[in-house]
């Protein structure tokens, strides 16, 4: 359930920059600021969990395991927003959309390339002509695979030492980015300066905490704690938050991570709706081009209303990618997944039930 409610936390976040734009969201003061917590943790949280998978699995398994859970949904999310929510609303002809250069490198999308851009699709909306910038995530989230699967080659996943030490040397990295010496190589200091770099030591303070996670306290004092922090985040850093992003961000990590964990073990109350299945992937995936798409058609000028139009079509359509892509593409993986075996097991509980 925690991943369903940071993925339409998510979605009420880009509630703001989609009425507002980018620009004026971005000065939103305290609560712009504290709810960048959220993916982080989101990121935190798939550390842990796909470190249940990585140390089970060999490489190979591993890899499929991860391809099968990211690639399918998101090339059907590619093909609707292509074929469906572009050819809807741009403002070009059909002919001129489908021909043109962006729409063909749209397509790159599916295998983690990501484009942003459809022919004169949003264009007029206030974050002007982004069809769906949740997926600038997406790159960050394969690489972290592609580190997990060097861990795995060298036999690291269960040394959480030694694990921690790359969280630690990369988080520091990026930290003193700014400051390394101008005959640093290009790509270092591209990969380093990147906005998704950070993520990655955050999924491996992630995978950490599923190493240890028999020593990490259930506390609702230390749970209190971190949420201050996060809050008093967002009283300290100034309004141009991405200025400071790596350092507080590195510094905020410990309270993320515990978050997450917290979370993650308590009993949440589900909802009906979300008990037949894992939508927070389609969330993610198809909420920011519904929000662009609503704004498009609606002109509706409150954040607040924004997300109340957006959450039905945004469920149907994760519901469809559930059903339809995720869980069918799940039987394939359940000869080697742990998160696969997971899914099943819960499935088989609820059928009893």
């Amino acid at each position: 359930m925690l991943r369903v409610v940071l993925a339409f936390a998510v979605v009420y976040r880009h509630c703001f920059p989609l009425v507002y734009g980018m620009e004026e969201a971005t000065h939103l003061g305290i609560w712009w600021t504290a709810t960048m917590a959220i993916v982080p943790i989101f990121f935190i949280l798939s550390g842990f969990l796909v470190t249940g998978s990585a140390v089970r699995l060999t490489l190979g398994k591993f890899v499929a395991s991860r391809v099968l859970r990211i690639i399918p949904a998101l090339a059907v999310d590619t093909l609707v927003t292509i074929l469906v929510i572009g050819a809807l609303f741009t403002t070009l002809s059909h002919y001129d959309y489908f021909t043109s250069e962006q729409t063909l490198s749209y397509f790159w999308n599916i295998f983690g390339f990501i484009h942003y851009l459809l022919p004169g699709v949003f264009e007029q909306n206030p974050h002007a002509g982004i069809v769906n910038g949740s997926l600038w995530t997406i790159p960050p989230e394969l690489g972290c695979y592609v580190m997990m699967s060097f861990i795995i080659i060298l036999g690291w996943v269960s040394d959480w030492v030694k694990t921690l030490a790359i969280a630690v040397f990369s988080s520091a990295a990026i930290v003193a980015a700014p400051y390394l010496p101008e005959q640093t190589p290009g790509f270092i200091m591209k990969a380093l300066t990147n906005p998704g770099a950070i993520l990655v030591p955050e999924f491996l303070f992630g995978s950490v905490l599923y190493t240890k996670r028999h020593a990490v306290p259930y506390s609702w004092t230390l749970f209190a704690i971190a949420i201050g922090c996060v809050i008093l985040s967002g009283v300290l850093l100034p309004d141009e938050v991405y200025s400071v992003m790596p350092v507080s961000t590195v510094v905020l990590i410990p309270a993320y991570a515990y978050i997450a964990v917290f979370i993650g073990v308590t009993k949440l109350p589900k909802p009906p709706l979300f008990s037949r299945g894992d939508y927070s992937y389609g969330v993610y995936l198809y909420g920011f081009p519904i929000q662009q798409a609503i704004v498009a058609s609606t002109g509706v000028t409150s954040p607040y209303a924004l997300f109340a139009m957006a959450v039905v079509p945004i469920t149907l359509l994760a519901m469809f990618s559930w059903h339809v892509v995720e869980k069918p593409t799940l039987k394939l993986r359940k000869g080697f997944s742990f998160a696969a075996k997971m899914e099943r097991q819960r499935q088989q509980e609820l059928d009893k039930s």
